[in-house]
């Protein structure tokens, strides 16, 4: 089994429909969030880092892991205020599976009227430029596979009525 920073692999027999057994090879991690955060003047906070697993800088929706004993909706408050500086009033709008071969949920949050409360203070290991974009502009940057957790930008511009 590999394990780092709570992530694993794991060998689970499943019964098929057919009746027939088969093993999978399922990577179970902890829940993250991401939040659309939306400013009042109608821009979407995103930060751009280098990421090591497609080894190139991508746009994503501030976001991260949910600590042991934090729910979602702090999680999604705390990531968004280390991650950029501002908060905002936040909720938590959906969630989706990361993929069919995970066990890990990720979860959605909107933040509207986020204002900069603070200088961002990313982990050590983040060197985190923080933009802001029109929605169309992130529309683009979606459909031209520049963003991470897709899913989680939709649902979020869904919920916010940005479609």
């Amino acid at each position: 089994m590999y394990e780092k920073y709570g992530r694993s692999v794991v060998e689970v027999r499943y019964r098929l429909p057919s009746g027939s057994v088969d093993t999978f090879s399922v990577r179970e991690d902890r829940p993250s969030v991401a939040v659309l955060a939306l400013t009042p003047a109608g821009e979407i906070l995103l930060t751009r880092q280098f990421r090591p697993g497609p080894g190139q800088f991508v746009y994503e929706l501030p976001g991260g892991y949910v600590g042991n004993e934090e729910s979602p909706l702090d999680a999604a408050e705390r990531e968004l205020l280390e991650e950029t500086g501002y908060h905002g009033d936040t909720a938590v709008v959906g969630h989706c599976f990361g993929d069919s071969y995970s066990s890990s949920v990720k979860f959605c949050a909107i933040a509207r009227n986020c204002t900069l409360r603070q200088p961002p203070q990313p982990d050590d290991t983040e060197f985190i430029e923080v933009l802001s974009v029109r929605p169309q502009q992130l529309r683009g940057l979606l459909r031209a596979g520049d963003v991470t957790d897709v899913d989680l930008a939709y649902l979020g511009l869904d919920a916010l009525g940005l479609l």
